[in-house]
Protein backbone atom coordinates (compact mmCIF):
# COMPACT_ATOMS: atom_id res chain seq x y z
CA UNK A 1 0.00 0.00 0.00
CA UNK A 2 1.76 3.17 -1.42
CA UNK A 3 1.67 5.95 1.05
CA UNK A 4 1.77 9.67 -0.51
CA UNK A 5 2.52 13.02 1.15
CA UNK A 6 0.71 13.83 4.81
CA UNK A 7 -0.69 16.74 5.13
CA UNK A 8 0.85 19.04 8.06
CA UNK A 9 2.03 21.70 8.33
CA UNK A 10 4.94 23.72 10.54
CA UNK A 11 6.71 26.34 8.28
CA UNK A 12 5.87 29.44 6.45
CA UNK A 13 7.01 27.90 3.06
CA UNK A 14 4.82 24.95 3.60
CA UNK A 15 1.83 26.86 5.14
CA UNK A 16 1.57 29.32 2.14
CA UNK A 17 1.41 25.89 0.18
CA UNK A 18 -0.90 24.35 2.26
CA UNK A 19 -3.00 27.31 2.09
CA UNK A 20 -2.66 27.20 -1.99
CA UNK A 21 -4.15 23.68 -1.92
CA UNK A 22 -7.20 24.86 0.35
CA UNK A 23 -6.69 24.88 3.75
CA UNK A 24 -7.20 27.84 5.40
CA UNK A 25 -5.86 27.34 9.02
CA UNK A 26 -2.54 25.45 8.06
CA UNK A 27 -0.73 26.28 11.96
CA UNK A 28 -4.10 25.95 13.53
CA UNK A 29 -4.44 21.95 11.67
CA UNK A 30 -1.10 20.80 12.87
CA UNK A 31 -1.20 22.02 15.98
CA UNK A 32 -4.13 18.99 16.35
CA UNK A 33 -4.57 17.06 13.43
CA UNK A 34 -2.28 14.44 11.24
CA UNK A 35 -3.54 13.20 8.16
CA UNK A 36 -2.20 10.04 5.95
CA UNK A 37 -2.92 9.66 2.15
CA UNK A 38 -2.91 6.31 0.42
CA UNK A 39 -2.77 5.80 -3.32
CA UNK A 40 -5.60 3.13 -4.64
CA UNK A 41 -5.27 0.15 -5.50
CA UNK A 42 -3.97 -0.19 -9.41
CA UNK A 43 -8.01 -2.00 -10.93
CA UNK A 44 -9.74 1.37 -8.99
CA UNK A 45 -7.07 4.03 -10.33
CA UNK A 46 -8.67 5.31 -13.31
CA UNK A 47 -11.81 6.58 -10.85
CA UNK A 48 -10.19 7.61 -7.64
CA UNK A 49 -7.30 10.08 -6.74
CA UNK A 50 -6.14 8.80 -3.10
CA UNK A 51 -7.58 7.75 0.23
CA UNK A 52 -7.10 9.83 3.04
CA UNK A 53 -6.81 9.31 7.07
CA UNK A 54 -7.79 12.24 9.71
CA UNK A 55 -7.24 11.78 13.64
CA UNK A 56 -7.25 14.89 16.12
CA UNK A 57 -6.75 15.10 19.98
CA UNK A 58 -8.05 18.32 20.92
CA UNK A 59 -7.62 19.34 24.75
CA UNK A 60 -10.28 19.23 27.06
CA UNK A 61 -12.76 21.86 26.62
CA UNK A 62 -11.81 22.83 22.79
CA UNK A 63 -13.90 22.76 19.59
CA UNK A 64 -12.11 23.40 16.55
CA UNK A 65 -14.05 24.45 13.05
CA UNK A 66 -11.30 23.00 10.39
CA UNK A 67 -12.38 24.92 7.74
CA UNK A 68 -11.07 23.92 3.77
CA UNK A 69 -11.72 25.03 0.46
CA UNK A 70 -11.31 22.32 -2.33
CA UNK A 71 -8.78 22.80 -5.31
CA UNK A 72 -10.39 20.71 -7.52
CA UNK A 73 -13.61 19.16 -8.36
CA UNK A 74 -13.66 16.39 -6.68
CA UNK A 75 -16.59 14.07 -5.25
CA UNK A 76 -15.76 12.83 -1.43
CA UNK A 77 -16.76 9.62 0.30
CA UNK A 78 -16.18 10.18 4.17
CA UNK A 79 -16.36 7.47 6.89
CA UNK A 80 -17.04 8.66 10.33
CA UNK A 81 -18.22 6.92 13.28
CA UNK A 82 -21.69 8.11 13.16
CA UNK A 83 -22.15 6.36 9.43
CA UNK A 84 -20.73 7.13 5.75
CA UNK A 85 -21.91 10.09 2.75
CA UNK A 86 -20.81 11.00 -0.34
CA UNK A 87 -20.24 14.74 -0.25
CA UNK A 88 -20.79 16.37 -3.78
CA UNK A 89 -18.84 19.39 -5.27
CA UNK A 90 -18.96 22.46 -2.89
CA UNK A 91 -18.83 25.75 -4.10
CA UNK A 92 -18.24 27.25 -0.64
CA UNK A 93 -15.65 25.94 2.02
CA UNK A 94 -16.29 22.69 3.98
CA UNK A 95 -16.03 22.68 7.56
CA UNK A 96 -17.43 20.63 10.64
CA UNK A 97 -16.74 20.57 14.00
CA UNK A 98 -14.33 18.60 16.05
CA UNK A 99 -13.56 17.95 19.81
CA UNK A 100 -11.80 15.08 22.11
CA UNK A 101 -10.37 12.63 20.37
CA UNK A 102 -11.54 10.97 16.95
CA UNK A 103 -11.19 10.37 13.06
CA UNK A 104 -12.35 10.10 9.76
CA UNK A 105 -11.49 8.54 6.37
CA UNK A 106 -12.45 9.19 3.08
CA UNK A 107 -12.13 8.52 -0.95
CA UNK A 108 -11.43 11.15 -3.04
CA UNK A 109 -12.88 10.22 -6.45
CA UNK A 110 -10.90 11.97 -9.64
CA UNK A 111 -12.84 14.30 -11.37
CA UNK A 112 -15.36 12.70 -13.10
CA UNK A 113 -14.09 9.50 -11.38
CA UNK A 114 -17.55 9.25 -9.25
CA UNK A 115 -20.14 9.47 -12.29
CA UNK A 116 -19.18 5.72 -13.32
CA UNK A 117 -20.39 4.56 -9.71
CA UNK A 118 -23.24 7.29 -9.19
CA UNK A 119 -25.24 6.53 -12.55
CA UNK A 120 -27.57 9.54 -12.36
CA UNK A 121 -26.99 12.79 -13.47
CA UNK A 122 -23.33 13.93 -11.24
CA UNK A 123 -24.87 17.57 -11.42
CA UNK A 124 -27.27 16.42 -8.97
CA UNK A 125 -24.54 15.83 -5.87
CA UNK A 126 -23.27 19.49 -6.77
CA UNK A 127 -22.93 20.96 -2.92
CA UNK A 128 -25.27 18.30 -1.55
CA UNK A 129 -24.56 15.05 0.47
CA UNK A 130 -26.37 11.27 0.07
CA UNK A 131 -26.17 8.47 2.39
CA UNK A 132 -22.64 6.19 1.19
CA UNK A 133 -25.19 3.35 1.58
CA UNK A 134 -27.40 3.90 -1.04
CA UNK A 135 -24.06 4.25 -3.52
CA UNK A 136 -22.02 1.27 -1.40
CA UNK A 137 -24.44 -1.17 0.01
CA UNK A 138 -21.79 -2.87 2.44
CA UNK A 139 -20.78 0.55 3.87
CA UNK A 140 -23.37 0.67 6.95
CA UNK A 141 -22.91 2.25 9.75
CA UNK A 142 -21.13 -0.56 11.35
CA UNK A 143 -18.64 -1.15 8.61
CA UNK A 144 -17.92 2.93 9.03
CA UNK A 145 -17.22 2.63 12.89
CA UNK A 146 -15.14 0.00 12.90
CA UNK A 147 -13.50 0.74 9.85
CA UNK A 148 -12.09 3.84 11.85
CA UNK A 149 -10.43 1.30 14.46
CA UNK A 150 -8.19 -0.29 12.40
CA UNK A 151 -4.18 0.75 11.45
CA UNK A 152 -4.53 3.57 8.51
CA UNK A 153 -3.21 1.01 5.96
CA UNK A 154 -5.63 -1.72 6.93
CA UNK A 155 -8.77 1.38 5.94
CA UNK A 156 -6.88 1.89 3.16
CA UNK A 157 -6.98 -2.17 1.82
CA UNK A 158 -10.57 -2.12 2.70
CA UNK A 159 -11.44 0.94 0.65
CA UNK A 160 -10.13 -1.40 -2.23
CA UNK A 161 -12.08 -4.03 -1.72
CA UNK A 162 -15.23 -1.80 -1.19
CA UNK A 163 -14.62 -0.23 -4.27
CA UNK A 164 -14.41 -3.67 -5.88
CA UNK A 165 -17.81 -4.54 -4.14
CA UNK A 166 -19.64 -2.29 -6.79
CA UNK A 167 -17.04 -2.55 -10.15
CA UNK A 168 -17.28 0.70 -12.14
CA UNK A 169 -16.56 0.78 -15.71
CA UNK A 170 -15.34 4.38 -16.38
CA UNK A 171 -15.35 6.12 -19.75
CA UNK A 172 -11.54 6.10 -19.69
CA UNK A 173 -11.59 8.21 -22.78
CA UNK A 174 -13.75 10.85 -21.19
CA UNK A 175 -11.69 10.55 -17.86
CA UNK A 176 -8.33 11.22 -19.97
CA UNK A 177 -8.98 14.46 -20.92
CA UNK A 178 -10.77 15.84 -17.92
CA UNK A 179 -7.78 14.83 -16.25
CA UNK A 180 -5.45 16.25 -18.60
CA UNK A 181 -7.27 19.46 -18.73
CA UNK A 182 -7.39 19.65 -14.79
CA UNK A 183 -3.39 18.98 -14.84
CA UNK A 184 -3.46 22.02 -17.55
CA UNK A 185 -5.52 24.50 -15.27
CA UNK A 186 -3.51 23.93 -12.27
CA UNK A 187 0.05 24.29 -13.63
CA UNK A 188 1.36 28.05 -12.24
CA UNK A 189 1.55 28.84 -16.04
CA UNK A 190 -1.35 26.98 -17.17
CA UNK A 191 -4.49 28.32 -19.18
CA UNK A 192 -6.50 30.95 -17.86
CA UNK A 193 -9.49 31.03 -20.54
CA UNK A 194 -11.39 27.89 -21.68
CA UNK A 195 -10.73 29.05 -25.10
CA UNK A 196 -7.00 28.95 -24.38
CA UNK A 197 -7.40 25.25 -22.34
CA UNK A 198 -9.53 24.29 -25.70
CA UNK A 199 -6.57 25.20 -27.53
CA UNK A 200 -3.87 23.77 -25.28
CA UNK A 201 -5.75 20.23 -25.53
CA UNK A 202 -6.78 20.51 -29.59
CA UNK A 203 -10.03 20.17 -27.91
CA UNK A 204 -13.11 22.28 -29.03
CA UNK A 205 -14.69 24.63 -26.09
CA UNK A 206 -17.74 22.68 -26.80
CA UNK A 207 -16.62 18.88 -26.19
CA UNK A 208 -14.81 20.32 -23.17
CA UNK A 209 -17.93 21.60 -21.86
CA UNK A 210 -20.25 18.42 -22.47
CA UNK A 211 -17.38 16.30 -20.88
CA UNK A 212 -17.30 17.95 -17.92
CA UNK A 213 -20.64 18.80 -17.45
CA UNK A 214 -21.59 15.49 -17.80
CA UNK A 215 -19.18 13.77 -16.18
CA UNK A 216 -17.87 16.02 -13.25
CA UNK A 217 -20.75 18.33 -12.49
CA UNK A 218 -19.36 21.47 -13.12
CA UNK A 219 -17.48 23.88 -16.26
CA UNK A 220 -14.27 23.66 -16.60
CA UNK A 221 -14.59 27.93 -15.48
CA UNK A 222 -15.28 27.10 -11.89
CA UNK A 223 -11.75 25.31 -11.45
CA UNK A 224 -9.96 27.84 -13.31
CA UNK A 225 -11.71 30.78 -10.82
CA UNK A 226 -11.10 28.35 -7.74
CA UNK A 227 -7.11 28.23 -8.86
CA UNK A 228 -6.77 31.87 -9.21
CA UNK A 229 -8.55 32.40 -5.91
CA UNK A 230 -6.63 29.48 -4.13
CA UNK A 231 -3.52 31.21 -5.37
CA UNK A 232 -4.59 34.57 -4.15
CA UNK A 233 -5.44 32.87 -1.05
CA UNK A 234 -1.76 31.46 -1.23
CA UNK A 235 -0.19 35.68 -0.76
CA UNK A 236 -1.61 35.52 2.70
CA UNK A 237 0.98 33.37 3.74
CA UNK A 238 3.14 36.08 3.12
CA UNK A 239 2.29 38.81 5.10
CA UNK A 240 -0.08 39.73 7.89
CA UNK A 241 -1.73 42.88 5.54
CA UNK A 242 -1.51 41.54 2.35
CA UNK A 243 -1.59 44.68 -0.55
CA UNK A 244 -5.29 43.10 -2.00
CA UNK A 245 -4.77 45.71 -4.58
CA UNK A 246 -2.09 44.06 -5.81
CA UNK A 247 -2.61 40.25 -5.16
CA UNK A 248 -5.80 41.13 -7.54
CA UNK A 249 -3.79 42.41 -10.06
CA UNK A 250 -1.03 39.48 -10.21
CA UNK A 251 -3.90 36.91 -10.28
CA UNK A 252 -5.44 38.20 -13.16
CA UNK A 253 -8.88 40.27 -11.76
CA UNK A 254 -10.03 42.44 -13.47
CA UNK A 255 -10.30 44.66 -10.16
CA UNK A 256 -9.89 44.01 -6.31
CA UNK A 257 -13.96 44.51 -6.17
CA UNK A 258 -14.03 41.53 -7.72
CA UNK A 259 -11.15 39.79 -5.77
CA UNK A 260 -13.02 40.53 -2.11
CA UNK A 261 -16.24 39.34 -3.65
CA UNK A 262 -15.08 36.17 -4.98
CA UNK A 263 -13.31 35.58 -1.81
CA UNK A 264 -16.02 35.85 0.23
CA UNK A 265 -18.34 33.86 -1.88
CA UNK A 266 -16.28 30.33 -1.18
CA UNK A 267 -14.79 31.38 2.26
CA UNK A 268 -17.97 33.20 3.71
CA UNK A 269 -16.11 35.82 5.01
CA UNK A 270 -14.13 38.62 4.16
CA UNK A 271 -10.42 38.64 3.82
CA UNK A 272 -10.04 41.23 6.96
CA UNK A 273 -12.46 38.91 8.78
CA UNK A 274 -10.47 35.93 7.74
CA UNK A 275 -6.94 37.10 8.62
CA UNK A 276 -7.96 38.31 11.71
CA UNK A 277 -9.86 34.96 12.64
CA UNK A 278 -6.27 33.42 11.66
CA UNK A 279 -4.23 36.24 14.30
CA UNK A 280 -6.07 35.14 17.10
CA UNK A 281 -5.47 31.22 16.55
CA UNK A 282 -1.79 32.07 17.80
Amino acid sequence: MAEISQKSAGSPDRNRVLLQTGLLEPEMFDRYFAVRGFEPAADVAACVSHYWVMRWRLPYNVTYRPTEVLPTPMVHAFFTAQGGFVHGISDGALSYDTAGAGAIAGIAFKPGGFAPYWGGRINELRGGRINLATVFPDAGTRFCSELLLRPEEQIAEAFDSLLRSRPAQPPIQHLELIADAVAAMMREDGPTTVSALAAELFRSERSLQAAFTEYVGVGPKWLLKRQRLLRAIGRTGDTARPDWARVAADMGYSSQTHLLNDFKDVVGVTPTVYLRQLRRQH
